[in-house]
């Protein structure tokens, strides 16, 4: 859209298109040889325009470390988000816009997916612990007091008086009265376009309301660096400095909570908030199968949104997101209480990636093919699976597939022994990373200011496992991405 308008800023594609450049080269001997052997790279997007988007950027930073190797073999997407570079994205709403029956292009869910959808948004809007946890946020004192100093440094005392008592309230339409004419923005076609227009039934009716909205203008400025020139300058610190810096922090409090209660761990004793996500994680273990069934895919690259990386990332069980809070309507989510940070579960451009090496040909001791094993990336972290996974050996962040089959189902039972590599070239896992050629996992700063290994890949005619000492010999591989969609210039898409 030509005013920017809930689409990707500036830094949003320079983030991706660095993530893209990084994925290529912690994986070159992968997608070289797939480019030889006739191998084929999977786009796949939300269907939302900024996910696609974040996605084009991947893949123009992807195929500019890799000289274009790959750039016209794409696997031919069933339902094409859109012309041009968009053209290669398959719109795969059930995996990655699972939350919602209505897709972004408009058009409605069917069956199953309809169904775990509508099931999902009837929870979060209906149950009385999350409903009452998230009030009990909203009126606590210091963040009322907050809400109100921070209005307190644009609005009279009595326009704030008003809103307070309920006298104000505006709806997210032209007018800002309930069943206004839509709000669209300038120049924006609804009928091509699903991000033209806001939510109507969004509102302002309290100073807790306006001071998120302001709060959320605040923290999107900090990622629209490239925009914020001309006449299209802003400055919100100013309303953040002195004691409202300190108040920052309560509206961080109360905005993660938002997302903690309905879409991350929630409470002890549900699991809707994340199982909704389940449908992904197991598009993960089906796209490695048919892989390892001989398939010609050798990386499928996703991309969606918050609403899909935080249930994922809960579901999954990755670091931050495994605690639950009470099944309390005042025994509440905190900073004190919880780790669980939108700042590290979703920051810009989260992402989860799985490498996946397998050896070829078959095991002399089970006249089988050789199980598949896994490793996963966190935000280009190399990190364990959670705790109840067992790796191959003790200090690896490699597991056997069928092992994370079993310790990622709902019960988490793990093969205990089963799980352990056991190989006539095994030698004892060594203490620190493996010297061979691509194997280095040491912390290595990159453009985005995030730590990677170094150059470590899960392929090539012969490489060590990180930290097992296991050679691998004509390794058939494959590489699992998802990533979270970059920044939009649109605030009512901030918050639910």
């Amino acid at each position: 859209m030509e005013n920017g308008y809930g689409m990707l800023t500036g830094q949003g594609a320079d983030q991706h298109q660095g993530i893209g450049a990084r994925a290529y080269e912690r994986n070159k001997t992968l997608f070289d040889n797939a480019a030889k052997d006739g191998g084929k790279i999977a786009y796949q997007s939300s269907g939302e325009a900024r996910a696609t988007e974040s996605g084009e950027n991947f893949a123009r930073g992807f195929n500019a470390a890799s000289n274009n190797k790959l750039a016209n073999s794409t696997v031919t997407p069933a339902d094409p988000a859109g012309t041009g570079e968009a053209a290669a994205f398959d719109k795969t709403p059930n995996t990655l816009y699972f939350h919602k029956s209505e897709n972004p292009d408009g058009t409605e869910k069917t069956g199953e997916a309809k169904q775990r959808a509508d099931d999902y948004q009837n929870f979060v809007e209906n149950d009385a612990i999350i409903a009452g946890a998230e009030q009990t946020i909203a009126e606590n004192e210091d963040v009322k007091t907050a809400s109100h100093d921070l209005l307190s440094q644009i609005f009279t005392d009595d326009f704030l008086a008003k809103l307070a008592d309920g006298t104000y309230a505006w709806y997210n339409t032209v007018d800002g009265t309930k069943g206004g004419e839509a709000n669209c923005a300038p120049g924006a076609d609804p009928s091509k376009d699903a991000d033209a227009c806001g939510a109507a039934k969004k509102k302002i009716a309290s100073e807790y309301d306006a001071a998120m909205d302001l709060y959320n203008l605040y923290i999107i400025a900090a990622d629209m660096e490239n925009e914020n020139t001309g006449s299209h300058t802003f400055d919100f610190n100013q309303y953040f400095q002195g004691e409202q810096a300190d108040d920052a922090k309560l509206f961080a409090w109360a905005l993660d909570a938002e997302d903690f209660y309905e879409k991350g761990p929630s409470y002890a004793g549900q699991d809707e908030t994340y199982t909704i996500a389940q449908p992904l994680l197991d598009d993960f273990f089906s796209s490695i199968d048919e892989r390892v069934n001989g398939g010609s895919t050798v990386a499928t690259f996703r991309f969606a949104h918050a609403e899909t990386m935080m249930p994922f990332a809960a579901l999954l069980g990755l670091p931050g997101s495994t605690q639950q809070a009470a099944a309390s309507t005042t025994d509440v989510y905190t900073y004190a209480n919880n780790e669980w940070r939108g700042e590290s579960v979703t920051p810009m451009a989260a992402n989860v990636q799985w490498d996946v090496a397998v050896k070829s040909g078959n095991d002399p001791k089970t006249g089988r093919a050789y199980t598949p094993l896994v490793r996963m990336l966190y935000n280009e972290q190399e990190i364990a699976f959670r705790s109840e996974c067992t790796p191959i050996a003790d200090g690896s962040t490699w597991y056997k597939l069928t092992e994370l089959k079993s310790c990622l189902a709902s019960d988490h039972q793990t093969l205990g022994d089963d799980a352990h590599l056991t190989d006539d070239s095994t030698t004892q896992p060594g203490t620190g990373p493996n010297t061979g050629e691509g194997t280095s996992t040491t912390p290595n700063n990159n453009g985005a200011g995030t730590h990677q290994p170094s150059n470590t890949q899960a392929n090539g005619t012969e490489n060590e496992l990180s930290r097992t000492g296991v050679a691998v010999t004509g390794v058939a591989g494959i590489m699992m991405l998802l990533a979270l969609a970059g920044i939009s210039l649109n605030l009512w898409k901030v918050r639910r």
